[in-house]
């Protein structure tokens, strides 16, 4: 490693970092962890577990699981904090009751972000409890979720986190009720939430056609046995709109989750016509789009009004965000219209991403600069612009002032 990549790697690593995006659990799902449930709520979870407690099902599992980038940054992280070389079907229970020992501490889950990911704060959307900051307000910037309302044409008809409109704020019995209680909702909210989240991908398109109060009044009410798919989607549709033009009024971006969702939806394209309708609304395009990181990236290439956040690629495949970046950069109009995030659930997995994204910046930025396409001052400049003060700037926040001195 030459002189000046070395002085960028130490700048980076020193550098704090805020997250645009967490799904962070209360204190008391904190305190619950074990090795096991670590790996359940993260996203190794989400590609499997063992099959069993037994050593020889827990080896088989890991010798599975251990190239997955998912895992690999994680278990940094756990090696690190508890002080292991590997986890192992030997020390797995020790690990495990060393794990929910130190959480026992109910400051524990913090510090770890702090001490060991450098983080100043991060952005919580706690679908489960829309608008949340958890208890930390000093820490936790909330976003509201919108997705129940855009399913919540009936009090039995729940988004696919298990959330309804009706059962969080009782009884609407028109549409016109309902709403008034979403702006309501989102009004009331606009002075601590930052912006809004539609994580729609997961159950339906996320192209948002132009709908008619008319077509959603004949919708609302009726049983979701006697609604259509296309008909969930018109509701959506609707409710969609409502929520961007009042985005727009608030000046609060709209977060979309974009790819690796229901996959034959969740192509970032279907958002251009939504995206030329609301040219004074931002639209924050989650996870690069992935596998589409082209495709956003010529989103952002014509729209003024599209910021691209790489939240959770790092963790999906370090490979494909090394890329994206590189394409951003060359590609972005303004490079301060790019964010990043851990999108996790527990600080431990946070904490991978954190190590993960200081790793791909200094990959990039290095290359960069032996290509003669940037230099040292440059390539610092744009690692603070992606880990907080792009951040700071599009969601207007005030981060602490050792962040913005260094």
């Amino acid at each position: 490693m030459s002189n000046t990549a070395a002085l960028l790697k130490q700048f980076i690593d020193e550098q704090p970092v805020f997250s645009t995006h967490q799904h962070h659990l209360p204190r008391e799902s904190q305190q619950e962890l074990t090795l096991d449930l670590i790996f359940k709520r993260s996203y190794v979870g989400w590609c499997s577990l063992p099959k069993g407690s037994s050593k020889e099902e827990r080896q088989d599992w890991l010798q599975s699981i251990r190239l997955n980038a998912y895992f690999v940054w994680l278990e940094k992280v756990l090696k690190s904090t508890y002080g292991i070389d590997r986890i192992t079907a030997n020390n797995w229970d020790a690990v495990s009751a060393t794990i929910n020992k130190r959480h026992q501490n109910t400051n524990f889950h913090l510090d770890v972000l702090k001490e060991k990911g450098k983080y100043i704060g991060f952005m919580e959307d706690s679908y489960w409890d829309p608008g949340s900051d958890i208890g930390y307000p000093d820490f936790i910037t909330p976003v509201y979720r919108i997705d129940m309302w855009m399913q919540g044409f009936h009090p039995e008809n729940p988004d696919h986190d298990g959330c309804n409109p009706h059962s969080f704020y009782g009884e609407m019995p028109t549409l016109d009720d309902y709403i008034n209680r979403l702006k309501e909702e989102i009004t009331n909210r606009s002075d601590q939430i930052v912006g809004l989240k539609c994580a729609a991908a997961y159950e339906r398109t996320i192209r948002f056609d132009e709908a008619s109060h008319a077509q959603a009044q004949a919708i609302f009410g009726k049983q979701p046995s006697e609604i259509s798919t296309e008909e969930k989607k018109v509701f959506g549709d609707y409710i969609f709109h409502v929520v961007a033009t009042l985005a727009e009024e608030l000046a609060l971006p709209i977060q979309i989750h974009t790819g690796l969702a229901q996959l034959e939806g969740s192509n970032p394209m279907n958002l251009e016509s939504v995206i030329a309708r609301f040219p004074r609304v931002q639209f924050v395009l989650f996870h690069g789009g992935f596998p589409w990181v082209y495709e956003t990236a010529g989103l952002a290439h014509n729209y003024h009004n599209v910021i691209l956040d790489i939240n959770w690629l790092p963790l999906i495949s370090t490979t494909a965000a090394k890329q994206a970046l590189n394409i951003y950069m060359e590609v972005l109009r303004d490079n301060q219209r790019i964010t990043w995030g851990a999108d996790t659930w527990t600080s431990e997995e946070a904490v991978g991403a954190s190590l993960a994204i200081r790793q791909i910046l200094t990959d990039v930025l290095t290359n960069k600069m032996e290509e003669g396409y940037l230099d040292l001052n440059d390539a610092k400049n744009f690692a603070k612009k992606m880990l907080y003060r792009n951040a700071e700037k599009i969601y207007n926040l005030q981060l602490n002032n050792s962040a913005k001195t260094l």
